[in-house]
């Protein structure tokens, strides 16, 4: 099920903005870094009457950058976010149900996610960030970033 179809985003805030540089990098030094996306969604409202529910989701992206003498970290950047889904049209879905299907709004929070944490990883004096723009459909467990290729940003 695509909650997406169901619900709309009603409410969107940046609840979280976290840079830390562990270390000054050289001008133009390439850096991996893991990029991990969490989701965690609770119950607002239940259904009542004609009102159907809503849920609130809170939403992190953490990124850990790598370099290449593999000393520990060169920086760390966290962003978070709230949202809240107002459901619109369908039965009532209860938490339990919202829960099982709530990665398929990962494609709509992800680029609200990417675009704090571009502008924090500028702030921080890193540029070139290469971020994709957006999540691969056919992932079924978007909940945390692939251990496949890693993010540059230099």
């Amino acid at each position: 099920m695509n909650l997406l179809d169901h619900f709309i985003l009603q409410h969107f805030q940046v609840s979280l903005l976290k840079g830390e540089l562990l270390r000054v990098s050289r001008e133009g030094t390439m850096q991996d870094a893991k990029v991990e996306m969490n989701l965690t969604p609770r119950l607002m409202e239940k259904s009542s009457g004609d009102q159907l529910p809503s849920y609130q989701v809170s939403a992190r992206l953490n990124c850990v950058g790598n370099s290449a003498d593999d000393a520990g970290p060169a920086f760390k950047a966290k962003v978070g976010i709230e949202t809240v889904y107002q459901q619109t049209s369908g039965e009532p879905l209860d938490i339990s149900e919202f829960t099982s299907h709530h990665a398929t709004l990962a494609r709509q929070i992800y680029p609200l996610l990417a675009q704090e944490l571009r502008g924090l990883l500028t702030r921080m004096g890193l540029s070139n960030i290469q971020l994709p723009f957006d999540l691969n459909p056919l992932s079924h467990k978007i909940s945390v970033s692939p251990d496949g290729a890693p993010v540059r940003v230099h």
